[in-house]
């Protein structure tokens, strides 16, 4: 297992794992069933807190796993140390409430070993403890250009680290995770090397990431701070020329970020970074985007709120969102009405539909079981009206974060 060689070359798979004796069995087994055979698996405890719960689950698995135990100090040291003591040629982050299925190794060495990248990503599934499975198959939404273009799939949040494969030279490139962030760690990882380093996307769905409310991005206090930080970074860091290779102008990159920030609290810092560089960037645009629709949007939540402010600067109405919790019914999000699944079929006719919401296909069956099945997904109607790489024309820009502002929906 440990040696190395140019046919089979050994895989580091890297389990961090803070009190998470629940689930922690479950990824170790995922790895250790890997169809590709010459992997190590290194768990390591970031100072769990459980009574020895999360090292019992660990230990039990004798030598088919290395085990290391720390010093509590967040994600990114625990990686850090099964990076520094990895014996393979590649390397593998699979978080301890996380699976690996059971060709995701195999796969991504093979297409590695093909194209001499050193980087490689893929789709997911998500999941839940209800049984429920969410596939986010991102060819589905995104060309395969985009998501091997720079940092396109970093700015778009489309990563997730399970389905990534490195090879560990980019350790010895770019250095190893920021041991100063507890939420953004990963982006700004893959940040910093996507900047620099292809990637090749593949179609298979590799991994499964399980959706529950102890997650740090549900639970941590840090997130709000580090997102404003993180699109600082992008806004601050991207050359005009990175910026116009992903979105065709600098004008429009700035549009794109700031789509991601209005809905954020508490990011003061990129806010007004980006507005700065928007006005300073301005660019006339003619908007032949569609006016007269009948808009709802399903999902009141960030995506659904961007969603909406990125209509309304192309001059799109929207009447209302719809969402699946009922105490949001009859409330003002942002000027417009939310109303429950309940009342969908009370809609106008002439209504049209567009999931906004990140579990798309879970959204959609609601919508179905409902008799709606005239419904779009809200990255189906960006391609369709070309608003990934065509931005609205800075006065609309303008007179909607102005409003924004003066409505306290900033």
């Amino acid at each position: 297992m440990s040696n190395i060689n140019m046919e089979m070359p050994l895989v580091s798979i890297v389990i961090p794992v803070y009190n998470g004796a629940d689930y922690l069995g479950e990824a170790i087994d995922s790895a250790l069933k890997q169809s590709y055979s010459n992997c190590e698996i290194l768990v390591v405890n970031d100072g769990s807190t459980d009574d020895g719960r999360t090292e019992q689950v660990a230990l039990s698995y004798g030598d088919k796993i290395r085990y290391f135990s720390k010093e509590n100090g967040k994600v990114s040291t625990a990686l850090n140390l099964g990076i520094k003591e990895m014996r393979g040629e590649y390397f593998a982050w699979l978080s301890h409430d996380d699976l690996f299925y059971p060709d995701k190794i195999e796969k991504q060495v093979k297409v590695l070993q093909e194209t001499g990248v050193h980087v490689a990503v893929a789709s997911c599934n998500y999941f839940m403890d209800n049984g429920t499975l969410i596939p986010v198959e991102l060819t589905k939404f995104y060309d395969k250009q985009y998501l091997e273009t720079s940092v396109f799939p970093v700015i778009h949040g489309v990563i997730q680290f399970g389905g990534v494969l490195l090879h560990r030279c980019v350790f010895e490139k770019y250095g190893l995770f920021r041991e100063d962030l507890f939420t953004t760690q990963d982006y700004e990882f893959l940040f910093r090397i996507l900047r620099k380093e292809a990637c090749v996307y593949t179609e298979d769905i590799v991994n499964g990431v399980r959706c529950h409310p102890q997650q740090d991005t549900n639970t941590s206090a840090y997130v709000e701070k580090e997102k404003d930080e993180m699109y600082a970074m992008f806004l601050s860091e991207l050359t005009e020329e990175e910026q116009i290779k992903i979105y065709g102008s600098s004008y429009n990159f700035y549009y794109q970020i700031l789509v991601r920030i209005m809905t954020l609290r508490n990011a003061e810092k990129s806010f007004s970074l980006c507005t700065g560089k928007l006005a300073k960037n301005e660019k006339i645009v003619e908007d032949k985007t569609e006016k007269n629709e009948n808009i709802y949007i399903y999902g009141a939540g960030r995506r659904g709120k961007s969603f909406l402010f990125d209509l309304r600067c192309r001059g799109i109405g929207v009447q209302g969102f719809l969402d699946k919790n009922s105490g949001l019914k009859g409330t003002d999000i942002d000027g417009v009405t939310c109303y429950s699944l309940d009342e969908v079929n009370h809609l106008p006719c002439s209504r049209k539909i567009i999931i906004a919401g990140e579990y798309r296909d879970e959204m959609a069956k609601a919508l179905q079981n409902r008799g709606i099945t005239d419904y779009q997904y809200k990255e189906d109607y960006e391609q369709e009206h070309n608003m990934i790489q065509v931005a609205p024309a800075m006065d609309k820009v303008s007179y909607w974060i102005g409003k924004y502002i003066e409505n306290g929906w900033k």
